[in-house]
């Protein structure tokens, strides 16, 4: 991961479903970066990232709401 790491979500029977999302500023533009790895209890894995732009990051359907609501206190603090 890299930046400033503003969500986490970690849920399963054993915190077998981690996500973690971050912000950077490349030059001038925020990227936001959701990083995870999911494993199914058949040991099934499902590791990745993805970047967004901000609009793109509020406007995904994909993407935990709290997340949403934790990247916009996060934006607001730094201001």
């Amino acid at each position: 991961m890299s930046g400033k790491q503003f969500f986490e979500r970690i849920k399963g029977p054993m915190n077998n479903y981690e996500d973690w999302y971050s912000y950077r500023n490349e030059n001038g533009q925020v990227i936001i970066t959701h990083t995870w790895s999911h494993v199914s209890p058949s040991l099934s894995a499902n590791h990745g990232s993805k970047e967004y732009t901000v609009e793109e990051f509020q406007e995904s359907e994909d993407v935990h709401s709290g997340a949403k609501i934790a990247l916009d206190k996060a934006l607001k603090a730094e201001k």
